[in-house]
């Protein structure tokens, strides 16, 4: 079985899933500090830590073990929600696009770089094997799970749907977190225990709705707008400004000098939206460049460009 995710972080979570009880030796540590940023006494680090451990314990009690190989889990963690996909597989323009977004980021470039040639490879992988081994892919409300979907099988439409065994697992709406706040919007966010349960949600992918699936992408190939955003549940090409709201909301109730971590933060955690940080501190080196937002400050070397002081700028 192939196992088809669009993050690097959902195909981490399920190869622990797959591990449990081999190279996963449960081991865990818990950090925890008072009101004020104090450690905390010995002994109440030792309460946290055995409590922790006793829920994990309970966790991967009542789990439903995910079979499989870990060399099986492809992830294409392309950031198809972002930038132009008029090209035919993984080529230069997204090759671009990765380079822009991850360039906020040290050593972003080979980062960008070292996806790619994953991708391509696994791409490869799966288009050799895809008509002689079952296809499951995986599907969370991300915009990038939603484009991922419509353009894999665009790659596989040339084998032939109606030769493969395509399946497909949806995260479901309600799926409760962990924490017990509200439901998770991204795979990457299940904890590697719930991985063999939900794939007993998995169904079959009609020949038929695969290929109505692979036209939707060459309609937004057409299109070739900035963004791809998920609303009221239909994927649609958007504008670069489609975010911009949530920010200024963000914006306007930080004071005059702020650090623009703690903008895109509150943003990422007060609006679930499926963006990420990239694509916001893009945002904000816009508003920097149109002389709304002012640099104070310089990040660290080792650091994201957006862990720095920015200051408001008055009209």
């Amino acid at each position: 079985m192939l196992e088809v995710l669009f993050s690097d972080s959902a195909a981490g979570s399920m190869k622990a899933g797959m591990n449990h009880g081999t190279e996963i030796g449960g081991a865990m540590s818990v950090i925890a500090t008072d009101e004020k940023g104090r450690s905390l006494p010995p002994e109440e680090l030792a309460r946290l830590q055995r409590e922790a451990e006793e829920k994990e314990r309970r966790n991967w009690a009542g789990a439903v073990p995910l079979q499989g190989d870990t060399r099986d889990i492809l992830p294409f963690p392309l950031w198809l929600s972002v930038g132009p996909i008029d090209e035919e597989g993984i080529g230069p323009g997204r090759e671009a696009t990765l380079v822009q977004l991850l360039s906020i980021y040290p050593q972003g470039q080979q980062t960008a770089a070292e996806i790619l040639t994953a991708a391509r490879r696994r791409l490869d992988t799966l288009l050799s094997r895809a008509a002689r081994e079952p296809v499951r892919i995986w599907v969370d409300r991300t915009p990038d799970a939603a484009c991922g979907l419509r353009w894999m099988l665009e790659q596989l439409r040339p084998l032939g749907f109606e030769n493969l065994d395509l399946q497909v697992v949806e995260l479901p709406a309600q799926c409760p977190r962990e924490d017990g706040g509200l439901a998770l919007y991204s795979l990457g966010e299940l904890h590697p225990c719930r991985w063999g349960s939900l794939a007993r949600q998995a169904r079959p992918l009609p020949a038929d709705q695969a290929a109505a699936l692979a036209v939707q992408w060459r309609e937004l190939k057409a299109r070739n707008a900035p963004l791809r955003a998920v609303l009221n549940g239909v994927l649609v090409s958007a504008d670069e400004t489609l975010y911009d709201p949530y920010l200024r909301q963000i914006l306007d109730e930080l004071p005059e000098t702020f650090s623009e971590a703690i903008l895109i933060g509150r943003t990422l955690g007060q609006f679930p939206l499926g963006y990420g940080d990239a694509w916001l501190a893009r945002r904000v080196e816009r508003w920097i460049a149109d002389g709304k937002l002012a640099v104070v400050t310089q990040p660290e070397p080792d650091s994201p460009v957006y862990h720095r002081i920015l200051r408001k700028v008055r009209a």
